[in-house]
């Protein structure tokens, strides 16, 4: 063995409680310090995703996330603080494992995940945990990994349900198991299944599938017990029930190359701008748009026009005819993030629109 690949006694003092399991024995740590993991998302997969994979010893960990941190993530988010909100999700959780961690590597793209880039950043990594929270980045990621050979541990969460399935990953007949497309060929329409923004989620659910999307991958790297290839785990919170749906009807999808899903599906870039930035233009050339419910239009609000979420779609002739730069508002910012991003795609990038930063919530507001 070369230096890099002793275990120190350091790390047999930390690992120790594993190395006392049966059939977890010191080639099954190495294979953990060995190997290199890429988690894409730090919010409420991810921080646990991380945690845990950290915690176990996987040699090398990348961090890929451009978003900052929200004071509505931390019932989720179990990585930050009060004092993180408005930081860098990928830097603030690539501290933090540091910190947790010394002995393992940490790599931090704070940046978003594009098909242009997609290729280059999961190339370095032996496996891709899924840590998003859309549509357009699951496609993304599963296209790359079936192109790059790459297993894809997919997680997913609404409400109080979640679940996991193994994508991609070697069997002993040579061949991988089922991809992401083969049980989902095309993304869901607009507004056809709900974000958790809009439909929200219990805070400890992410804990949980992230949990088990961790522990496949540590499964995966040490050889033990059963991965969930060919099916999926789904997980009840309320009930406390779950299951495993085997896919009898694996669909035949041929992935050649990385589409820009961009084309067909929610984009992940959005504009922000402050409040102090907007007053800065003249109001004849911005329209505000209020994306929240009825009842919290009527609690307060800046003015504008009011457009649920939900009525986005159908309002889009509105939008279009409106001929002026649109900052769309919710309480958080997050729902008018998404705002941005459905317009931006029915619109294919013509119409100028904007989230306004922290939404409601920012100190400076001034209701009229």
């Amino acid at each position: 063995m070369t230096p890099v690949e002793i275990i120190t006694e350091k790390e047999w003092l930390r690992y120790k409680r594993h190395l006392q399991l049966p059939g977890f024995d010191a080639n099954a740590q190495m294979a953990l310090k060995r190997a290199s993991v890429l988690v894409v998302g730090a919010g409420g997969l991810g921080c646990p995703i991380l945690l845990y994979l950290a915690a176990a010893g996987v040699g090398k960990l990348g961090i890929v996330d451009y978003d900052v941190i929200e004071i509505e993530n931390l019932h989720r988010q179990i990585l930050y603080s009060n004092e993180d909100v408005g930081k860098s999700k990928a830097i603030v959780a690539g501290d933090k494992i540091k910190n947790l961690h010394p002995f393992i590597e940490v790599e931090v793209f704070n940046q978003s995940i594009e098909y242009q880039n997609v290729k280059s950043i999961l190339s370095a990594f032996d496996i891709i945990v899924d840590g998003s929270d859309n549509f357009a980045t699951r496609y993304l990621l599963n296209d790359a990994c079936v192109l790059l050979n790459k297993p894809y541990i997919y997680g997913a969460i609404f409400q109080f349900e979640g679940q996991v399935s193994s994508f991609n990953i070697p069997l002993k007949d040579g061949k991988r198991s089922c991809n992401y497309r083969n049980i989902y060929p095309f993304p869901p329409e607009f507004g056809v299944i709900p974000s958790c923004a809009e439909g929200g989620v219990i805070g400890i659910l992410p804990g949980i599938i992230g949990s088990v999307q961790a522990l496949e991958v540590i499964k995966l790297l040490t050889g033990l017990g059963e991965i969930m290839v060919n099916e999926t785990w789904i997980f009840d919170a309320l009930s406390m029930e779950s299951q495993r749906i085997k896919v009898l009807n694996i669909t035949p999808v041929e992935i050649t190359e990385i589409i820009p899903i961009q084309k067909y599906c929610i984009p992940n870039q959005v504009k922000e701008i402050n409040l102090s930035e907007v007053k800065k233009l003249n109001e004849t050339d911005y329209q505000f748009i209020d994306v929240r419910s009825e009842e919290e239009r009527n609690t307060n609000h800046i003015g504008g026009i009011h457009i649920p979420m939900q009525h986005l779609k159908v309002n889009f002739k509105l939008l279009s005819s409106l001929k002026k730069t649109i900052v769309f508002y919710c309480q958080s910012g997050k729902r008018s993030k998404e705002a941005v991003q459905i317009i931006q795609q029915l619109s294919e990038g013509q119409i100028n629109c904007f989230s306004l930063r922290g939404g409601l919530n920012r100190e400076e507001i001034e209701y009229p």
